[in-house]
């Protein structure tokens, strides 16, 4: 079985995000959608707990996967990223590229990985046109605005959350 982990804040998870998980399940088998914890940082607009339902209830929502939701598991880690892989046995980190500057400090990242871990590789999916200027920041300034447009970017689901929350 091909297990990957994608993590990040997906504070919010956007379509973005949503999107780099459905290309990653047509490589992988298993896909690990983890929000990887700091606790040195604050704790962001969702806290964790309301981060995992909102990508659990996305994923639920995005019915073009065409895999079974067992191939997708949602949570939060604390530890290195390369020690929650090897815990789980997974040999791929998934990361989604915006642009060009992206990939420079994912790649060194990776490498740092491998040196660690030799044993788990890194998949970078570009993202496709309609997603290179989507951030989570953007969403949150169109939220903190009641802007409609937020639904072009997120699940129904996180745009609700969205207006409910003081962005």
């Amino acid at each position: 079985m091909k297990r990957g982990i994608y993590a990040g804040s997906f504070d919010p998870i956007s379509l973005g995000h949503l999107d780099v998980v459905r290309r990653a399940s047509l490589i992988l088998d298993e896909i690990h959608v983890m929000i990887g914890v700091n606790p040195k940082k604050s704790a962001g607009l969702f806290d964790v707990e309301q981060r995992i339902r909102l990508i659990q209830d996305s994923l639920d929502y995005m019915n073009w996967f065409g895999r079974h939701k067992d191939a997708f598991i949602v949570g939060d880690f604390t530890c290195l990223l390369v020690e929650y892989c090897q815990e789980h046995e997974i040999k791929f980190n998934v990361r989604g590229l915006r642009a060009a500057q992206d990939f420079n400090s994912e790649f060194e990242m990776h490498l740092i990985n491998c040196d660690i871990a030799p044993g788990i590789d890194t998949i970078f999916l570009p993202a496709p046109p309609e997603f290179q200027f989507l951030s989570s920041s953007a969403i949150k300034e169109l939220a903190s605005h009641n802007s409609p447009a937020v639904r072009k970017y997120v699940t129904p689901t996180v745009a609700d959350a969205l207006q409910n929350v003081n962005v």
